[in-house]
Formats: structure tokens, C-alpha cells, sequence
């Protein structure tokens, strides 16, 4: 009674196609999901660099306001700005002094 190396009831159609249904998706959902993985991650990576990205433009950190001590962007720019113009002033004053050694007839100094 019970315990008895008799035979159970035959498996019916509906599981045994539920079976073959699952023994060929799961390698097939696996493979897809393996090879999908590195895209995923780099769109991943792309969404948080943009949001990154956009928070520090919205935190003003490449003003120099973030506090921590760089030099900001604006800052960098002005000096960029004075030392063009300290060299721009010097050629001027360079071609100004060769014109004139020009027209007086004097010799060239370079």
C-alpha cells in the first residue's frame, strides 16, 4: 500500500510541451541576456554621465562656486583673457618700434 514500485499516470500533452517549452527558452533567454549585457551596461554608464554631467552644470561647480578650491572655468578664461591681451599689446608695441626703425632709416634691432 502506498510505497509499491508501481507505475504513476503518464504525464499529460499540456506538460509535456510546457517541458520542451522550457528546456529551449532557458538557453536561448540566456544567451540573449548574456550577450545584451555589455550594451545595457554601457547605456547605463551613458545615463549616469549625463546626469552627472548636468548636475554639476546645475550646481555651477565649473564656476568656481562649488567651494572646493579650483580654479573655475570663468576665472581660468579671464586670465587666459589678460595674458592674450599682455601679448597682443606687446607685438603691437614690437611692429610699432620696427615701423619706425623702417621709416627713420635706422638699422634693425633683431
Amino acid at each position: 500500500m502506498g510505497c509499491g514500485g508501481g507505475v504513476g499516470r503518464p504525464p499529460s500533452v499540456g506538460a509535456l510541451a510546457a517541458a520542451a517549452v522550457a528546456v529551449w527558452l532557458v538557453p536561448v533567454v540566456l544567451t540573449l541576456a548574456v550577450l545584451w549585457m555589455p550594451l545595457l551596461c554601457c547605456v547605463v554608464a551613458a545615463v549616469r554621465f549625463n546626469r552627472a554631467r548636468s548636475r554639476r552644470r546645475l550646481r555651477g561647480c565649473c564656476d568656481g562656486k562649488d567651494g572646493s578650491g579650483g580654479l573655475g572655468r570663468r576665472w581660468t578664461e579671464a586670465v587666459d583673457a589678460g595674458y592674450r591681451k599682455r601679448l597682443l599689446d606687446q607685438y603691437l608695441e614690437d611692429q610699432i618700434k620696427v615701423v619706425g626703425v623702417a621709416e627713420e632709416g635706422e638699422e634693425d634691432p633683431y
